[in-house]
């Protein structure tokens, strides 16, 4: 399939409906809700009988927003496990995706980082850079190559009251804007001029949107009483000349903590119960 090159060059980005099957994208969804799930059954808040597709969006989104306030850290580990579904990575490297990469200039497509899936909503974060980012470049958290990629994929329909993403067309011609990192975001000063020029993109389940890290983008004001469910992927291109220049930089740093996380656990028992026939 072939793209409005033209446009993404002058503008930064293209928004490219009916991509994906919506089923595909849903089971994603289900996915990284029934992570959240499994702590819902072990808090007691919901009967470990029910099936997911059985709990009403209402009940499930109070059992989200009860378990942030009971319960942060299992809440904040549940959204780091699901960055780590197998269906979420599987995504990022569909042929289709690495498809739009080629016809958009990328000659050696690489991925960035790791998948990112986001759950946002006010009652889900105890700052607002946790829910509603305001005005940044991806390009600064990054440090790739130069036209590196970003490809934003809705887990849901959002529209403006679920705070759809804003673009500003056009801002990736000017480069680097941002020299600071607040929150693993290259924060972005617009000028009066610029946040009136700035197009809220909504999109449907199956939609994608796909732009250069340099595009100013920022969040929407999520209104809704429901949470903005989303996923992101970041691309750099190993053919890039100023990339190899710069020994391929990788700004990204991951590393296991040295300490148990769970004192004294697992004990030899905990193994050879795993590991037992008697089941």
């Amino acid at each position: 399939m072939k793209y409005d090159i033209d446009f993404f060059q002058k503008n930064g980005y293209l928004l490219l409906k009916n991509f994906f099957l919506k089923e595909d994208i849903k089971n994603i969804l289900l996915d990284a809700k029934t992570v959240f799930l499994k702590q819902f059954f072990e808090k007691g808040y919901l009967h470990n009988t029910l099936k997911i597709e059985d709990i009403s969006e209402s009940v499930y989104n109070d059992c989200l927003y009860r378990l942030f306030e009971d319960d942060i850290e299992c809440l904040s580990n549940c959204g780091k496990q699901a960055q780590h579904l197998i269906s979420l990575h599987a995504l990022s490297i569909d042929q289709k995706i690495i498809d739009v990469l080629n016809n958009i200039g990328l000659k050696f497509p690489s991925i960035s980082t790791r998948p990112v899936l986001f759950f946002n909503h006010p009652k889900l974060a105890k700052k607002k850079v946790f829910h509603t980012v305001e005005a940044h470049q991806d390009w600064r958290s990054m440090q790739g190559s130069l036209n590196a990629i970003v490809i934003w994929i809705p887990l849901i329909d959002i529209n403006k009251d679920l705070g759809a993403l804003e673009i500003l067309p056009g801002s990736h011609l000017d480069g680097l804007r941002t020299n600071r990192i607040d929150y693993g975001f290259g924060m972005v000063k617009l000028t009066k001029e610029e946040e009136e020029k700035l197009i809220s993109v909504e999109v449907k389940t199956g939609d994608i949107l796909v732009f250069s890290s340099f595009l100013i983008h920022q969040s929407g004001n999520n209104i809704s009483a429901n949470p903005r469910w989303s996923c992101h992927f970041r691309y750099n291109d190993l053919d890039d000349t100023s990339f190899i220049k710069r020994k391929f930089a990788h700004a990204y740093i991951y590393k296991p903590k040295e300490e148990l996380i769970t004192k004294d656990f697992p004990t030899k028992q905990d193994i050879l119960e795993i590991y037992s026939n008697e089941k």
